[in-house]
């Protein structure tokens, strides 16, 4: 979390506490801003500032030809036919209702994997500003069985989201590579997802043919890195698969959902090597939470033209 004073213009002004992270004037580009929710909040105690919080979308473009995101991985492999990297970043702003008795100080905070950890009034000092913005584009927030965003807007106590594109070949093909996933402390028939923690992996295999990925089971594995007794499942044996009570094995085809014959034993640690195709820019992630930053310091509108000042239309 970033805490800078900065003066005020029409709307809010944010200086970003790493330089290097700062773009030229015109480089950040929120072409639109739509805010979906307004809420107000209760004064904090010892204040005579009224507050709200307000959620929405900041609908962002990238060239990829400037410095500051040529360095993004592949970038080039996510461009619109105009030659545009685009993404939406949900964000909330926690801000004294009347701009005029705002402080100058602005919070830009990065939430963890899209929780709404926002800032709370009580945590600002007369008239400052919470912003908070999102960068990861595989959280939770995220439908993994097409890219997009699992609610059409962000809401004030909803999870941040952030919608990139998918990487592909300039001859439009997809890209493909080697992931591995997970699957551990489960039991029984059911099928289970893939997971990263508590958020559903973010790749798809690019066939379902069980024969092209590779399942194993472990005993165990210390912290060097040591395998005990690992034994490969044979294909036929598990499948790219939604199964359980009234659907056994094989089930019905699922690129998310790892169904084995006779279910997953608890005692075993499950993982699963594939190759996956279609893979976020997630790399604009950090190009995102930095220009929405950015337009929030600078800008009077955005290039549609919507005012800065809140709530905009």
């Amino acid at each position: 979390m970033h805490r800078t004073q900065t003066p005020l213009a029409i709307g809010l002004k944010f200086l970003l506490a790493c330089a290097g992270m700062a773009t030229a004037s015109g480089h950040a580009a929120v072409t639109r801003l739509v805010i979906d929710e307004v809420k107000p909040l209760a004064t904090p105690p010892g204040q005579a500032i009224a507050y709200e919080q307000l959620a929405g979308r900041a609908f962002g473009e990238l060239d990829p030809k400037l410095p500051g995101n040529a360095l993004i991985q592949d970038i080039e492999l996510g461009k619109d036919a105009d030659g545009k990297v685009r993404y939406v970043a949900s964000f909330v702003l926690t801000k004294p209702v009347d701009m005029a008795q705002a402080s100058g100080l602005m919070w830009h905070d990065v939430p963890n994997r899209g929780r709404p950890e926002l800032i709370a009034p009580a945590e600002l000092q007369f008239g400052d500003v919470g912003l908070a913005s999102a960068w990861q584009g595989d959280d939770a927030a995220i439908d993994a069985n097409n890219g997009t965003a699992v609610r059409p807007s962000m809401v004030v106590n909803g999870r941040h989201f952030l919608k990139l594109p998918v990487a592909r070949h300039a001859d439009g093909s997809p890209v493909t590579g080697l992931v591995f996933g997970r699957i551990v402390n489960r039991s029984g028939p059911d099928s289970q997802p893939l997971i990263v923690q508590t958020n559903p992996l973010p790749y798809k295999p690019a066939s379902l043919h069980s024969g092209d990925a590779r399942l194993v089971t472990r005993d165990a594995e210390s912290s060097t890195g040591v395998v005990t007794n690992e034994v490969v499942v044979p294909p036929s044996d598990w499948a790219w698969a939604r199964c359980g009570a009234g659907n056994p094995f094989p089930g019905t085809p699922d690129p998310t959902q790892i169904c084995v014959r006779g279910g997953f034993d608890p005692a075993k640690l499950y993982m699963v090597t594939f190759t996956a195709k279609d893979p976020w820019l997630l790399g604009v992630g950090f190009a995102a939470w930095r220009d929405v930053g950015q337009f929030f310091k600078t800008a009077k509108a955005d290039t549609s033209g919507s005012p800065t000042r809140w709530p905009a239309n």
